[in-house]
């Protein structure tokens, strides 16, 4: 019986298969989907092993494992449409996959819909694989589904690939036409030729010499398959499904900035091409902004404002006070210093407003209305002062007059209704209040920022506009946060608009921050009195860092939001609980459910669940008995000469733990700025760090005895303040699988590893 299930035959073919699909981690984002389609491919193996040791016809056994793998790609990720949406759902899949194919440059997004198409895909060709290679025992001829896997990653880049791919792909290849070849050999006689001369037992067959002839031509072919394509011209790029989004790579010498913010598609580059590095006096650096304004219309913003009617720029002079911005008199200004800039013009990207520039012999100018500066060719370098906002407790309380505002207060007519009810609901007294209650509501626990957007629902039979949909699935990324808040803004009166430019990046260590195409970013504007035209920041803080300090975000909205990859929740109604706010609406199950997507949910897969629970029960009993450990050996390493240092290595390992992780090696007040733009602090959390940090250089560098000895208050309170800002998951790992207990199991087995070569060093060396 276990003979007819063929397992080692189908092991190798499962094998072949994950070795055929591993290059396509190199155009893909992530790794879980792998082990996904690894899931999945073993599954349907399995289901044919068993059903040829219950002696079934081979060609039923492929036909039932296409059954099944149609079954189980469908509960994985249409489960809630088994009804007459069940077509829909798929097809909206499937455009999907077909969209991330065509417009997302390498390393795409695994999107619910890609991963459908992978799921059905690579195991559909592992049946293929196992039928020619175990059922009809034909291995040689199951290299052509292998080749198509293969195929699908070598047919979408455009350089070559690391040659171990192929290399490991053909071996596994020949060690299949081996073990099938040996076993049809065996199957040929029950008769045995006896030789005159001595044979080994193992070649009574008299096969040695054909093996020995076989390894020669296949490793001679692999070597020429290895050593032709050097000299061969090699051909244009072919790409399969027209290939993925081929956008512009590392070798161009300049960045192009889109002015249309699509709400299915854009701003969601993960390209780490560098924009520009820059210094500033600002502690924390705002975004830079690149344009603003636009019209939003069937899920796009398009005509945002370009070089048109400029006022001329002359170089350290003056820009304009926005309109409606009321500065304090002698308000303090902050200093930014470009370099290595590659935005093409006219586009310059700047803090917002801007007081006065400086680009060299560039010629530039700025628009009146935006006061945002444009150059007529790429300025390398430049420098720009802008201004900090500084409110105060009148602004934003009267409503704003309409007039003159007419573009800035337009509602999408698709997402009208579900926008003015939702605004009602959120409540607000002041247009400050509102801006500050939509604020705190997108950045609360129920949404989800994710660059993967959920499947189109459905409600009453009529499919979901773009904005509708976001507001009922609750994930998505910044242009969607951003849009959402505009509309809302819009509903309460608020004049609003879009801004688009890029986050502020990350800093080298030395004061010097780094771009990146992939910090393109989206917010948006309210006009509100006294302060004209204020950032808001509604993408959660995942993505965006903590809202700006003068929006005066509450506590119960710090936004931190949900980390990217959990599971959004379209049923859950209840809007974070602030005065004057009420309970924010949301559809009914009887109007929607929540989609599954088709995500990548471990807890889908029968294997990752018991896996996750048996590890996650020794590291409950293990993990926090180690993490409390090592800080107690810190602790009695440093106390009696470095208490400070003691306890602050101590409270670096407790943020780890909570998903921070310590930065390199950084001067206090470095870190000080790491840890502020990493977290979502209040006010008595940022003072509390502040002092710790003080605490810290005073026992550094001054002279002893100088300054309090203990950072045990500052640390508890930015402790609690860190702990209640994060989500319940990141809460639940800290406490039982904190990482620095796993990091003491991970210099644990270092040391194991390195104990042989420990101990041959010991060994006395003849002389």
């Amino acid at each position: 019986m276990i003979a007819r299930a063929r397992p080692t035959e189908t092991a190798l073919a499962l094998a072949a298969v994950v070795i055929a699909a591993w290059p396509l981690t190199t155009l893909l984002q992530g790794g879980a989907w792998l082990w996904a389609i690894v899931l999945v491919s073993a599954a349907v193996l399995t289901i044919g092993m068993a059903l040829r040791a219950a002696g079934t016809p081979y060609a039923l056994v492929l036909l039932l494992q296409l059954a099944a793998l149609a079954a189980i790609v469908a509960v994985l990720n249409v489960s809630d449409h088994f009804d007459a949406t069940f077509v829909s759902a798929v097809q909206d899949l499937v455009n999907e996959a077909n969209r991330t194919i065509r417009e997302s440059a390498a390393p795409a997004p695994v999107t619910p819909g890609l991963l459908m198409m992978l799921e059905l895909l690579i195991p559909g060709l592992a049946i293929t694989v196992d039928y020619l290679s175990v059922s009809s025992r034909q291995p040689a001829l199951a290299g052509v589904p292998l080749l198509v896997i293969y195929l699908l990653s070598t047919s979408n880049t455009g350089k070559a690939l690391n040659p171990v791919y192929f290399v490991a792909l053909a071996a596994i290849w020949l060690v299949m036409v081996a073990h099938g070849g040996g076993m049809l050999v065996r199957g040929w006689s029950s008769l045995r030729a006896r030789s005159t001369t001595p044979t080994l037992l193992d070649d009574q067959l008299g096969v040695a010499g054909l093996a020995s002839v076989a390894r020669t031509l296949g490793i001679v072919t692999i070597l020429a398959a290895l050593i032709l394509p050097a000299i061969v011209p090699l051909p244009g790029t072919h790409y399969f499904a027209q290939g993925l989004g081929r956008g512009s790579g590392g070798g161009g010498s300049t960045v192009a900035f889109s002015t249309t913010a699509n709400l299915a598609n854009d701003l969601r580059s993960q390209n780490t091409d560098p924009v520009l590095d820059f210094t500033t006096s600002a502690l924390l650096p705002p975004p830079l902004r690149v344009t603003v304004g636009g019209t939003y219309a069937g899920g796009e913003w398009t005509g945002f404002p370009g070089a048109e009617q400029l006022d001329t720029g002359v170089n350290n002079r003056g820009l304009p006070v926005p309109p409606g911005m009321q500065p304090a008199p002698n308000a303090p200004t902050e200093t930014m210093t470009v370099t290595n800039n590659t935005m093409q013009p006219p586009f310059v990207p700047a803090p917002f407003p801007v007081a006065s520039a400086n680009f060299g012999s560039t010629a530039w100018g700025y628009s009146a209305s935006t006061v945002q500066p444009f150059t007529r060719t790429t300025a390398k370098s430049y420098a720009v002062r802008f201004r900090e906002p500084t409110p105060s407790p009148d602004n934003g309380r009267r409503p704003i007059d309409p007039n003159g505002f007419r573009s800035e207060l337009q509602l999408d007519p698709l997402s009208e209704p579900r926008i003015r009810a939702l605004a009602r609901q959120l409540g607000g007294s002041t247009p400050m209040e509102q801006a500050t209650a939509i604020q705190d509501y997108l950045r609360g626990p129920e949404f989800t920022y994710s660059l993967t957007l959920a499947p189109t629902q459905t409600v009453a039979g009529r499919r979901l506009d773009p904005l509708s949909n976001f507001l009922v699935t609750k994930q998505g990324y910044c242009t969607q946060f951003a849009t959402a808040m505009i509309m809302l803004a819009r509903a309460n009166g608020i004049p609003a608009r879009m801004a688009l430019g890029f986050l502020p990046g990350v800093s080298n260590g030395d004061d010097v921050y780094r771009v990146l195409q992939s910090n393109a970013h989206a917010w948006p504007e309210l006009y509100l009195d006294g302060l004209g035209w204020t950032r808001f920041e509604p993408t959660p803080g995942t993505r965006s860092g903590p809202a700006p300090d003068y929006v005066g975000n509450s506590d119960t909205a710090p936004g931190g939001g949900r980390v990217p990859g959990s599971s959004p929740s379209a049923s859950s109604s209840q809007a974070p609980s602030r005065a004057p706010s009420s309970v924010a609406p949301s559809p009914s199950a009887s109007q929607v459910a929540a989609p599954t997507g088709g995500g990548i949910d471990l807890g889908r897969y029968a294997l990752p669940v018991v896996t996750v629970l048996v590890l996650g029960l020794l590291g409950a009993l293990v993990l926090p008995l180690l993490a409390r450990r090592r800080r107690e050996a810190i602790g009695r390493r440093l106390a009696g000469h470095s208490p400070v240092e003691a306890q602050w290595q101590v409270l670096q390992s407790h943020l780890a733990d909570l998903g921070i992780p310590p930065p390199a090696d950084r001067s206090p007040r470095a870190t000080e700025r790491y840890y502020r733009s990493s977290t979502s602090l209040d006010e008595p959390g940022r003072t509390a760090l502040h002092r710790a940090v003080q605490t810290l250089e005073t026992e550094r560098y001054a002279r002893p005895g100088e300054g309090s000895r203990s950072i045990a208050r500052d640390a508890d309170r930015l402790l609690r303040t860190v702990r209640r800002n994060q989500s319940l998951p990141t809460r639940l790992a800290a406490l039982v699988i904190p990482q620095t207990g796993r990091d003491v199991v991970r210099d644990a087995f270092r040391s194991v590893a390195r104990w042989p070569q420990d101990l041959l060093a010991r060994l006395p060396r003849r002389r």
